[in-house]
């Protein structure tokens, strides 16, 4: 009689695990049965993972997720069905498979939001917290042989400690008073809290924190994870305790026939104005809620933003239907800032100056400050006729709408040139012999012939200048291959000297050798000769490769 009581009794307590309806309120299930996606029906499906399938406790292949403590997450984009003002639960098998060594040794294996501290946040989790009387974070190394597992507003009430390589059956449940964690269906932690509101609209993860100063990565394996929107009550939990329900009390899906997607794209209007709009109609759309990742939001179904400054934005979309189905989606846009800026360089006759933009795909104007300006143009020549300090300014606009100016100072001194009868006297009262070369070293380098000029006169009168901008050029002068002046500092006043020509050369050859650069590379100068009342004009370029040479061929007298 007794053994048909016995028996009679576990037949109905199986049967009545069975008839347990733990599919009422599931908003989110993640089986792991090969894929992460879930399988509720709503369609809460993650966007991120970094997780492998190993067996689960039953020893079925690929049917739970590991992770290995370093890199290994799963993220889900928030959903406002993950939201909970009147109470949730949260179930989920777990095996312990290390301790996380970083600061405060925490290990999350579930969590929703990016702080344990920040109101309507949730998790489950597990450290020695509780054993080191909240010392933890103040330690090296984790006491790995006293870790207890809790959840939000929990405090253990048993010291139930975690053992590695077993699995567990966590389930924390929340009534809108009292909050309890039950591990194997024992209560090992509980506290109370009125009216807590669970409303992170932050992302969920498993596997880790999302935190990059505490990570608190996961190292074990976790399998049948299931949210729900109620409290369970306790049979259910020993239904899922005793692990003998089936799929078929997992819910039809309800969206099968409503699918909705929050996809969305966005279109720069004007710089860091920028509009967003959902790539498809969907129907019967009971709210939108954007957030744009700068703190502003949006309800608008086709919303525009305006950010304060450039930078990388994660916005998110959320739409749900009048069926009760939603999803999400998070998208990266990035706003970069249009940052101008120009060189600069002597080119040509003195005062011309060759510009430059840094071209980032802008479009160009350019203001010289001395009543000429220029539209479109990256690069542009201009002339200056007088000798003054410029302040140039370039205005740039790219295809986006974002401007940038940008201005430099031009100092232009133009040569001051010698008065012609200065000129002819100067010849007039100079000794016919060159001067006596300098005895100096120069390195070796090749020669660019800038001018082969034909003169009448085998004494020729030679000034040199700087060439516009006085940059701090300076040359070393070599004349037929002798040095005859050195370290002549450019300016806009003339270095003037006399040379006497070899009338037994071909060709007499007159070399600028730059020292240095100056501060608007390359070397260049203004040479002026004098032959006779035959004046030339020469723009000489010189750089620590080339030197810029001269030519003179003496005009041969004629027979008559």
């Amino acid at each position: 009689m007794k053994k048909t009581l016995l028996l009679l009794i576990i037949l109905y307590s199986i049967n009545t695990y069975c008839q347990v309806n733990v599919s009422n309120g599931l908003i989110a299930y993640y089986p792991f049965d090969g894929s992460i996606n879930d399988k509720s029906g709503y369609g809460i499906h993650p966007s991120q993972s970094r997780v492998s399938f190993v067996s689960d406790r039953n020893g079925k292949k690929n049917s739970a997720c590991k992770f290995d403590g370093k890199t290994n997450f799963i993220r889900v984009p928030d959903n406002p069905k993950l939201h909970f003002a009147k109470g949730m639960s949260i179930s989920a098998w777990v095996k312990v498979d290390g301790f996380y060594n970083g600061v405060c040794h925490g290990n999350r294996i579930i969590m929703k939001g990016s702080s344990d501290h920040l109101y309507g946040n949730y998790f489950l989790t597990f450290d020695d917290n509780h054993f080191t009387n909240g010392s933890n974070c103040y330690t090296k190394n984790p006491d790995k042989e006293h870790q207890l597992f809790y959840g939000p507003l929990t405090s253990p009430v048993s010291n139930n400690y975690i053992k590695t390589n077993k699995w567990y059956l966590l389930t924390y449940t929340y009534d809108g008073s009292v909050a309890k964690l039950f591990v194997d269906c024992n209560l090992i932690a509980s506290g109370n809290s009125k009216n807590y509101n669970f409303n992170s609209e932050e992302d969920l993860f498993f596997g880790r924190l999302d935190s990059d100063q505490y990570p608190y990565w996961f190292k074990g394996e976790l399998d049948e994870v299931r949210i729900y929107n109620r409290p369970l009550l306790q049979n259910e939990i020993s239904a899922l305790c005793n692990d003998i329900i089936t799929t078929s009390t997992i819910i039809s899906n309800p969206c099968a026939n409503n699918k909705i997607s929050a996809a969305f794209m966005h279109s720069i209007v004007n710089c860091y104005e920028v509009q967003f709009h959902l790539k498809q109609k969907n129907k019967d759309i009971k709210s939108v809620k954007w957030v744009f990742g700068d703190g502003n939001t949006s309800t608008l179904t086709t919303p525009t933003n305006t950010y304060k400054k450039p930078g990388t934005y994660k916005v998110k979309a959320i739409i749900t239907n009048k069926a009760g189905c939603s999803d999400t989606v998070v998208n990266e846009i990035k706003l970069q800032k249009l940052s101008a800026d120009f060189v600069f360089t002597e080119h040509g006759e003195p005062g011309q100056i060759h510009f430059k933009a840094k071209n980032n795909k802008a479009s160009y104007s350019w203001n010289f400050a001395d009543g000429e300006t220029v539209k479109n143009e990256t690069v542009i020549s201009h002339t200056f006729t007088q000798s003054n300090n410029y302040k140039v300014s370039m205005y740039a606009k790219n295809s986006l709408g974002c401007t940038d100016t940008v201005s430099k100072y031009v100092s232009i001194n133009l040569p001051t040139t010698i008065e012609d009868s200065l000129v002819l006297s100067t010849i007039a009262n100079t000794p016919k012999e060159t001067a006596p070369p300098i005895t100096a070293s120069v390195e070796k380098r090749e020669k660019e012939i800038i001018q082969n000029i034909t003169v009448n006169s085998d004494t020729l009168l030679v000034s040199v200048y700087d060439n516009g901008i006085v940059d701090g050029d300076s040359v070393t002068i070599i004349f037929n291959n002798k040095i005859i002046a050195i370290h002549q500092l450019l300016t806009s006043k003339p270095h003037t000297f006399k040379i006497l020509l070899d009338k037994e050369l071909p060709a007499n050859e007159l070399m600028m050798y730059a020292e240095n650069l100056g501060s608007i590379p390359p070397n260049t100068s203004l040479m002026i000769i004098n032959d006779g009342e035959i004046k030339h004009q020469i723009n000489i370029t010189s750089t620590k490769k080339v030197n810029g040479v001269v030519l003179f061929t003496l005009k041969k007298a004629s027979n008559n």
